[in-house]
Parts: C-alpha cells; sequence; structure tokens
C-alpha cells in the first residue's frame, strides 16, 4: 500500500466512479483500476462494487476511508512542518464559502502569491459546515466561514463584515420563492431565520449550488434570494437586480478564519493571517 494508492482510492470514493477519479487525477482510467486492484491485492479484499451507477463502497472499503483520510492528511502535515523548518514555503490547505472565494479572496491570494512565491496553495469551496468538518479533520488547514464556531474545536479570528442583501429581480418579478445555497450553507440558513420572523416560514425554497446560477434565475424573475452585497456586486449582470437591505441586526454576517486549537502555524499561514488583517 503506497499514498498514490490511497490517494486514487479517495479520488473514486469521493468521484463515485473511476472515470470520475480520472479526470480528477489527470490520469488515464487504465491507471486507476490497475491501482485500485494492487491495494485490493495488499489489503484481502474488494474494496469497490461497480455498476452503471457508478463505483460504491464495500464494507471493506467504508472502513479504510477514514483512514485513509487520516494517513494521507498526517502526511500533508509532516510535509507541510518540514518545509516549513527546512526555510521552504509550506504549502497551505484554504477552504472559503463560493461567495467570499469570489469576492474577497483574490486580492488577498495575489497579495500572499507575492509574499509568499514558493507556496503551494490548494482552495477549496463548500459550506461553512462542510468546511468546518474538513478543518476538524486535517483535510485542510483552515478555513473561511460563516456562522457560530466552536470555541472548543476551533480557533477563529473575524476577518470580514458582511451585510445581507434581499435581491430581486429588477423588472419586479416574483419574489415568492427563495433560490439558495444547498442545506448547510449560512447564508440560507440566514434567510430562513429571518422568513420566519417575517411570518414567512411556508416560503418555498428551490437549491441553486452557485451564486451566478441563483442571481442569474432571480433576474429571470424565479425567485428572490439573500447573499452577501460585497459577492453581488461582483456580478456581471448586475443591473437586472434590484438589492434591498434586511431591515434587522440579521442584515449583518462575520467572516472567520478558523483552524484546530493544535494546529502548527507555518510561516505561510502567519503571512495569510497578516494579510486578512490589513483588510
Amino acid at each position: 500500500m503506497d499514498l498514490i494508492q490511497l490517494q486514487t482510492f479517495l479520488a473514486v470514493a469521493d468521484g463515485g466512479s473511476f472515470s470520475a477519479a480520472s479526470t480528477r487525477l489527470h490520469s488515464v482510467q487504465s491507471n486507476i483500476t490497475q491501482r485500485i486492484k494492487k491495494l485490493e491485492e495488499d489489503l484481502g479484499g474488494v474494496l469497490f462494487e461497480r455498476g452503471r451507477a457508478g463505483a460504491r463502497l464495500t464494507p471493506l472499503g467504508e472502513r479504510l476511508l477514514p483512514q485513509a483520510r487520516e494517513i494521507l492528511s498526517h502526511v500533508a502535515t509532516v510535509r507541510s512542518d518540514l518545509r516549513d523548518a527546512s526555510g521552504e514555503a509550506a504549502p497551505l490547505r484554504l477552504g472559503a464559502l463560493e461567495t467570499t472565494a469570489g469576492s474577497r479572496l483574490p486580492p488577498v491570494l495575489r497579495a500572499l502569491a507575492d509574499r509568499a512565491p514558493k507556496a503551494e496553495l490548494r482552495l477549496v469551496t463548500g459550506s461553512s459546515g462542510v468546511l468546518s468538518g474538513k478543518v476538524w479533520t486535517r483535510e485542510i488547514d483552515a478555513a473561511l466561514v460563516v456562522g457560530d464556531v466552536d470555541p472548543d474545536r476551533f480557533h477563529a479570528v473575524p476577518v470580514f463584515t458582511e451585510t445581507l442583501v434581499v435581491v430581486t429581480a429588477a423588472s419586479g418579478a416574483s419574489d415568492r420563492v427563495l433560490l439558495a445555497f444547498s442545506d448547510g450553507c449560512s447564508y440560507r440558513a440566514a434567510a430562513q431565520t429571518w422568513l420566519r420572523q417575517k411570518g414567512r416560514a411556508d416560503t418555498p425554497v428551490r437549491d441553486f449550488g452557485a451564486l451566478d446560477t441563483i442571481l442569474g434565475c432571480v433576474g429571470a424573475g424565479m425567485g428572490f434570494a439573500i447573499a452577501p452585497e460585497s459577492a453581488v456586486r461582483t456580478y456581471n449582470a448586475l443591473d437586472t437586480l434590484a438589492l434591498a437591505p434586511l431591515d434587522d441586526a440579521m442584515s449583518v454576517s462575520t467572516t472567520s478564519l478558523i483552524k484546530r486549537h493544535d494546529t502548527r502555524t507555518t510561516r505561510t499561514m502567519r503571512t495569510l493571517e497578516a494579510i486578512l488583517s490589513e483588510q
């Protein structure tokens, strides 16, 4: 069993198929199949059941999954620590909400590239809940999240303050359906709390994964959205939208940088923290 085999195993498990793993790892599918076959031979059992719907983990695969994540996470931590100790720029695995990544991070990442040009950066997007989980399991080093943070698990530093706005079509079309990110998104939760306070708890919600998709559908008159104003104002068809502030304390949302209490702070991380403190 080697690291490449474990990386391939996770790529198949996360992607749901050998072809998805092939795309993710930029490798031909025959290589993916061969690595999994050798891993199965080494472990003495089948890791995936393959069918038309893709590849599904067997009980043995389910047992390997958390251990594979832990092994690869530990290797990444060791690599980061040793590169930092040797004077090289340690890699950084950073998570962020899609809205934050699009509206807030470009100047931050540009500054990081200027100040730590040798640092390898991996950016992962997702909901606050998903990103917090990845920080806790050491799949990423830190994340920019919105909402309450468990102080027993994470060290958190507020870095951005967002103003949430109600977004409707400039034409005045339908505002009866909430168009939102998937469950687990802090902005979706804020929107639903606001609706309950307005006596509109029964408002239908439709899931649209990406901000541009949500705003495009709002502009087409399919419903309304609640999102950070800074992100909405980057939309390329802003003239199709109308923005209005929320009328209570819920209009303010804080984005924090979180990391585990036991995370060793590398020079790359300190550089990022310094840049964020300047924003």
